[in-house]
């Protein structure tokens, strides 16, 4: 397995872990009950007066606390983590105030003009943290960091707790204290990673895109446009669109059409299952350098319908 797609799982795993203290478990508090909801994910802040620009992965309101959150899935705590949460800690309430009027979320009832406290938050795997507090070089990292921002730390099965610092708002402080129980399996909402690499997107056309709207006897045809339609409020490049529909041609998912369409259908279910172990192995780019699948020892092999859409 590639350290590369370890690395790209861990970092979405991360995101939904935190997706899933919303809910939490039956009978245990969540931020879903102490009212809050998702405004935006992976957005882009502007203070034109501070002359600031964060870029939270989460923006959640309960119409008196906005919460700025940054999740990490790394083994350390570097100068851009301090940045960013000096970045977010550093944003006006009337620059927040005026995103939560432009952002699209749903709960028209929470009236951001009632928005009277910011908190930003970070948050890193538990056991990661436990590490950290003992390590004179992380600790100390760690020490500075929560200057800027509370720390939360988050492992599946256990729970979302505060680890570092403190915060403003005394129902959340006390309900991260006591801690947000999270579940074992956790639900995928996110399948991209910050950067949008090209095998986390490839996996999330196959799985989020196509298999989530493939019905028992449809096709679906997708052009790279569609692609960065349904992924709108992030930054792709069309590039890597281009590789990662290619790459799903390549291991014979789909098959691009004189259009420039791509083709899915049912009887190509079974080879875009297999995404996940192709990715394991080798990155995209090693896929369509190569010319060939991973594991094809001819260009007979590679000739064959079923592994090759005719790129």
């Amino acid at each position: 397995m590639t350290e590369q797609w370890v690395k790209q799982q861990r970092e979405v795993d991360s995101y939904n872990l935190f997706f899933s203290s919303f809910d939490g478990l039956s009978g245990a508090e969540s931020l879903y009950d102490l009212g809050y909801r998702l405004v935006g994910s992976f957005v882009t802040i502007r203070d034109t007066r501070q002359q600031l620009i964060a870029e939270p992965d989460f923006v959640l309101f309960n119409g008196e606390t906005a919460l700025l959150v940054e999740v990490k899935s790394g083994e350390n705590i570097n100068e851009r983590d301090k940045q960013q949460m000096e970045r977010c800690n550093g944003i006006s309430y009337e620059t927040i105030v005026d995103f939560l009027r432009d952002a699209e979320f749903n709960d028209r009832g929470l009236d951001p003009n009632e928005l009277n406290n910011v908190e930003s938050v970070i948050v890193y795997y538990t056991d990661f943290i436990e590490d950290c507090r003992s390590s004179t070089g992380c600790s100390s990292a760690l020490d500075d960091l929560k200057q800027h921002s509370a720390v939360l730390s988050q492992q599946k099965g256990e729970s979302l707790t505060l680890a570092e610092g403190t915060l403003e708002d005394n129902e959340l402080k006390t309900l991260l204290r006591n801690g947000i129980r999270l579940p074992m399996l956790v639900d995928k909402k996110v399948y991209l990673t910050e950067n949008t690499n090209r095998e986390i997107l490839a996996y999330s056309i196959a799985h989020d895109l196509v298999l989530n709207n493939l019905g028992k006897d449809d096709r679906l045809s997708i052009t790279p446009s569609d692609v960065i339609e349904r992924y709108r409020h992030r930054e792709v490049p069309l590039e890597k669109v281009t590789d990662a529909l290619q790459f799903l041609e390549k291991i014979g998912g789909c098959q691009q059409n004189s259009a420039g369409s791509y083709q899915f259908d049912r009887h190509r279910v079974g080879k875009l299952m297999q995404v996940q172990s192709k990715l394991e192995d080798a990155r995209v780019a090693e896929f369509l350098e190569s010319g060939q699948t991973k594991g094809q020892s001819s260009l007979e092999d590679f000739g064959s319908a079923e592994t090759d859409g005719g790129a």
